[in-house]
């Protein structure tokens, strides 16, 4: 992984690099319960200059969610990153817990790069009136920090510990905007064995468990994703608990100039705005200054999935996590460009169409 600056902001890019053997380098209830009705709300009360300020949402029908309940209220989720800022304004009253930070062994995260910061804007930024907010605005965080801010060499039990604590503290949707260099394609079990033997351990484990990981393919513009993203290749059991993620340009118009393809990941894999390069391209987001900055790739996409995993939860909180993945995947809207699964895999993210109809139970879901 390297970091790029773009637009005054600091991201972790994936590059292609070739990996020491056994030094992982990331990228950075039952029965009949059912859905109350929820009130008829306008989704234009939602439509604030806020809401509009953060170009992905109207791509995704966010407001519509808002409108049928789903704003991410009840629902945690795990931030694997370079840490977060938790003292601004955007993030009070949305840290469930303070989570670790694997960098200086303590209790809490720091941010010092940035890029875990504005992950989480685009996750769970406040509603408040000020800059943007999050999709899932209602959500609550718990941050961990990995790797190594002057040499993002991330490692593997880092990752694995950040998981499993994510997990133990309610979290089951796990944001990663970060990836191994390594192709999905050129991935087997014992090479990622080799590589990220703890953190297989764990993903399965967590897998069985209920957890749902979210990964964005990788910004090389390849037709293939990065070894995370495309690993239920490798490995089928963990396809019940992952997504990938492909960029498209903020507008939803066409994949992004640097987003790898869904690719080998298509089934599991589903498209949302990105933003792009170029002055007011990217997504507006959160600066861990605590100002409002631009953040464009596969990253933030990812962050986007997570956040509408954790809204669409609040939605259908009698549904597992896994149950809720597998709704947002059944529901894109494969129209148009999108019905390139190549490129879009399941297509672009539709929360209107994923909300519409409340399911019978957990055993009997109704698309």
């Amino acid at each position: 992984m390297r970091a790029d600056t773009h637009q005054g902001t600091t991201m972790l890019q994936p590059s292609a690099f070739s990996l020491a053997p056994a030094l992982a380098l990331p990228l950075l209830l039952s029965g009949c319960l059912t859905n109350p009705v929820q009130p008829a709300i306008d989704p234009t009360r939602f439509e604030t200059p806020e809401y509009r300020a953060q170009k992905g949402l109207a791509v995704i029908h966010a407001s519509t969610l808002y409108a049928r309940g789903g704003t991410g209220q009840g629902v945690a989720v795990a931030l694997i990153d370079s840490g977060l800022n938790s003292n601004l304004p955007a993030f009070q009253g949305r840290i469930r817990d303070p989570g670790f930070d694997y960098v200086e062994n303590r209790v809490g995260t720091l941010d010092r790069i940035g890029h875990g910061t504005q992950m989480a804007g685009i996750l769970a930024a406040n509603k408040d009136d000020h800059g943007m907010h999050g999709v899932a605005f209602n959500a609550q965080l718990i941050p961990f920090r990995f790797g190594d801010d002057n040499e993002p060499f991330f490692f593997d039990s880092e990752i694995a510990q950040s998981w499993q604590a994510g997990f133990d503290k309610g979290a089951r949707i796990l944001n990663n905007s970060w990836a191994n260099a390594i192709p999905a394609t050129e991935i087997n079990e014992a090479r990622y064995n080799q590589v990220m033997p703890e953190s297989l351990v764990t993903a399965r484990k967590l897998v069985r468990d209920g957890a749902v990981f979210v990964f964005p393919t990788g910004n090389e513009l390849r037709r293939e994703p990065l070894a995370e993203p495309g690993l239920p290749l490798a490995l089928p059991e963990l396809e019940k608990g992952w997504i990938a993620v492909v960029a498209l340009k903020s507008d939803g118009s066409a994949i992004n100039a640097k987003s790898n393809y869904c690719g080998v990941a298509a089934a599991w894999c589903i498209a949302v705005p990105g933003g792009d390069s170029g002055a007011g391209q990217g997504l507006l987001t959160t600066g861990k200054d605590g100002d409002y900055v631009q953040t464009a790739g596969t990253s933030p996409a990812a962050a986007l999935v997570s956040g509408a995993l954790a809204a669409l939860h609040s939605r259908y909180p009698e549904l597992t996590a896994q149950q809720v993945r597998e709704r947002l995947l059944a529901t894109a809207n494969r129209t148009g460009i999108y019905a390139n699964s190549e490129a879009y895999g399941r297509g672009l993210m539709d929360l209107e169409a994923a909300s519409r109809q409340p399911p019978a139970s957990r055993h009997d879901q109704t698309l």
